[in-house]
């Protein structure tokens, strides 16, 4: 059997203009990150970048990393610590955005 440390899924639905999350090992039953989606969502808006198809601002991604953290509870056990849960959550959510986006961009 294999149990992963932490696991994060994320979605661009670019027919509707919201991102879609998922978070899993890092709280007691899977769930979302649906403030951190919000806000990707509507600064993607605010900056006009879903028409634009811009580069995503550092900055904007760091933050979206942090809000996705915020939706986790993990724990500490023999596959990692909760310190380590987190760290890891941001780092995915953070690459996964920006690999999502930079598919989106390379598709106009």
């Amino acid at each position: 059997m294999v149990i992963s440390v932490c696991a994060f899924g994320f979605a661009l639905h670019l027919d509707r203009r919201t991102v879609g999350t998922g978070i899993g090992s890092a709280a007691p039953t899977p769930r979302t990150a649906p403030e951190a989606a919000a806000f990707l969502a509507g600064e993607l808006d605010a900056h006009g970048l879903w028409e634009s198809r811009g580069e995503l601002p550092a900055a904007l991604v760091r933050e979206f990393g942090e809000r996705v953290t915020r939706a986790a509870s993990p724990i500490d056990d023999v596959r990692g610590t909760a310190a380590y849960r987190l760290r890891s959550l941001s780092v995915m959510a953070r690459r996964a955005a920006a690999w999502a986006w930079d598919d989106y961009r390379k598709a106009a």
